[in-house]
């Protein structure tokens, strides 16, 4: 969806969704929420909607993955990095936003990365807790920092899982050795929400998820596992000629059908 974030809220509105992620990299129309002139603006247009932000996911790449890696090694664009990110949670906050996601790092696995993202996401949990939202750290592809269960779990340990959560993007787990139903099961404490899309296992092509195909069992096993309870974000477009409208309703009511409590 290409509309300005005002306009495309409408539109999600009137196809009948009630909670919403706002992405700062929304594609083809860059969404900065670290102007606060800006985020006013969509809160007025939240306000006059009958739909409420659920979720915000900070920038990641617009306009390079420097601005906002909050991994680097260089101290001053790291701090700068820092400093958009806090701006993007203190807009979380203003939106009344359950909590904000981030990626921690990029495409740099190496150990001193990971301290260092470690050292950001605690500036940052002490940020988001002075203005009570949460931070959600999304797995990433097997090529970034965060690309598997191990080193997620070692990027988000120690942390109070009251401040900082997890973020499951199943189409990242969908490239590793790691299933989402394995990120679910070793995360139940942590999940705040979810970015549910596909692929064909070898791109990030996030494809608009069928819930029938049967690489969702488990996934959909894992959630009933823990109890999982929360809202799930469709991370994908519809497909071409699908009306939104449509494709929501039918991704919703399978996602229900699929859900079994109990389920083995």
């Amino acid at each position: 969806m290409s509309d300005p974030m005002p306009k495309a809220l409408e539109r999600l509105a009137a196809a009948g969704v009630r909670l919403a992620e706002l992405h700062g990299d929304a594609p083809d129309v860059h969404a900065d929420l670290t102007d606060e002139a800006f985020v006013a603006t969509v809160g007025r247009a939240v306000e006059a909607l009958p739909l409420a932000v659920h979720s915000v996911h900070c920038a990641f790449s617009n306009p390079s993955e420097e601005n906002w890696d909050i991994s680097q090694p260089e101290v001053a664009g790291r701090a700068a990095a820092l400093r958009r990110r806090r701006k993007v949670v203190e807009a979380s906050a203003a939106l009344r936003a359950r909590h904000v996601i981030v990626h921690p790092g990029v495409r740099d696995r190496s150990g001193a990365c990971l301290a260092r993202s470690r050292e950001s996401l605690a500036e940052l949990a002490e940020a988001a807790e002075a203005v009570g939202v949460r931070i959600a750290v999304e797995n990433l592809p097997p090529d970034h920092l965060g690309g598997s269960l191990a080193e997620m779990e070692r990027v988000l340990d120690g942390f109070d899982p009251a401040v900082v959560g997890f973020c499951l993007d199943t189409g990242h787990a969908m490239l590793g050795q790691d299933s989402p139903g394995d990120y679910l099961r070793a995360f139940s404490e942590r999940v705040l929400g979810i970015h549910w899309h596909g692929n064909d296992c070898s791109s990030d092509t996030h494809l608009f998820p069928q819930a029938a195909d049967a690489c969702w069992d488990d996934f959909f096993a894992a959630l009933d596992e823990i109890g999982y309870d929360l809202p799930i974000t469709i991370e994908a477009v519809p497909p071409t000629g699908t009306p939104l409208d449509e494709a929501l309703r039918s991704a919703g009511a399978a996602l229900q059908e699929a859900r079994v409590p109990g389920r083995a």
